[in-house]
């Protein structure tokens, strides 16, 4: 073979690597923690989250998905609860508490005995700049797997609002002199919505600030699609100082947030729920239509 023609070769695999890790984010010392999984047949790369925590590098801002896995011993083990800690810039960790069914579509060549759990999946908001993500276990919770990847750029087009079913009316926030409506969400008290796929939902959240909380606060919104969870997103907001609620003077609503689920063919039931006890957030759906 001619030094062109290997040239060639070679930039071939360097391309072909190239897409099939894009978007893929490793902890530093990737090697000593790493773990092929077949899944459904695919090779991926996970990292085990056990004895010490794995640190990330990451550019923002961005938004990156967590994938995580229990490890489980026996096979006769059908579901499992396990936890770890997200920590964001030496911020107050974010507790991450999953319970999922064990599957037979995972298998390890490494560790043949083992079994694991379906993925649960996190997303995170980085801000500008280099960010220092910190994954860390949990004492008490059974070893697992991770796997953190570059979300993709949410879709762009026009926007159709959506109205969810709720117990409550709608709440109007006014934000420079435009009113805006709003559903509250509180824990224990789920929206839902019934959508017909494929598509993409918006769903734009705001926390309410009550007077005892501080400058910024954070807050967990779950999505789950026909029963099955599909996201929790976690948000850190600050107070906005143009928006108030009509009616509920004495609280002050968040800068808003946003995140995108794409749903595909088919009926889809959505429900959203908020995790944190004693808070108030507030919800609005778009449907967004094109390109």
């Amino acid at each position: 073979m001619n030094r062109s023609a290997l040239y060639k070769v070679l930039l071939s695999l360097i391309l072909v690597s190239s897409a099939a890790f894009a978007g893929v984010i490793k902890p530093e010392d990737a090697k000593k923690y790493r773990d092929i999984l077949n899944v459904s047949g695919n090779r991926s790369s996970y990292y085990k989250l056990n004895d010490e925590a794995l640190v990330y590098k990451i550019k923002g801002p961005q938004r990156i998905k967590i994938y995580s896995r229990a490890i489980l011993s026996r096979k006769s083990s059908k579901s499992k609860s396990y936890g770890f800690e997200i920590q964001l810039n030496g911020n107050m960790p974010l507790q991450v508490n999953h319970q999922q069914k064990r599957t037979s579509k995972v298998k390890s060549p490494q560790h043949p005995n083992h079994y694991y759990t379906r993925s649960a999946i996190d997303y995170i908001n980085v801000p500008a700049g280099i960010n220092e993500v910190i994954l860390r276990p949990k004492k008490t919770s059974t070893p697992v797997l991770v796997r953190v990847l570059e979300d993709k750029k949410p879709p762009s087009g026009k926007k159709k609002r959506v109205e969810p079913l709720s117990e409550e009316a709608p709440v109007k926030l006014i934000s420079n002199g435009k009113a805006l409506s709003y559903y509250s969400l509180r824990r224990g008290h789920p929206l839902f919505v019934t959508m017909e796929g494929p598509l993409n939902l918006e769903i734009t959240s705001r926390l309410g600030f009550d007077p005892q909380m501080g400058r910024e606060e954070d807050y967990r919104l779950q999505v789950l699609d026909n029963g099955k969870v599909v996201g929790t997103y976690y948000f850190s907001s600050d107070r906005s100082e143009e928006t108030e609620v009509t009616g509920q003077n004495n609280v002050v609503p968040g800068r808003w947030r946003s995140c995108d689920v794409k749903l595909g063919k088919g009926m889809h039931e959505i429900k959203l729920r908020l995790l944190d006890k004693d808070r108030q957030i507030f919800v609005k759906l778009n449907q967004i239509i094109g390109d």
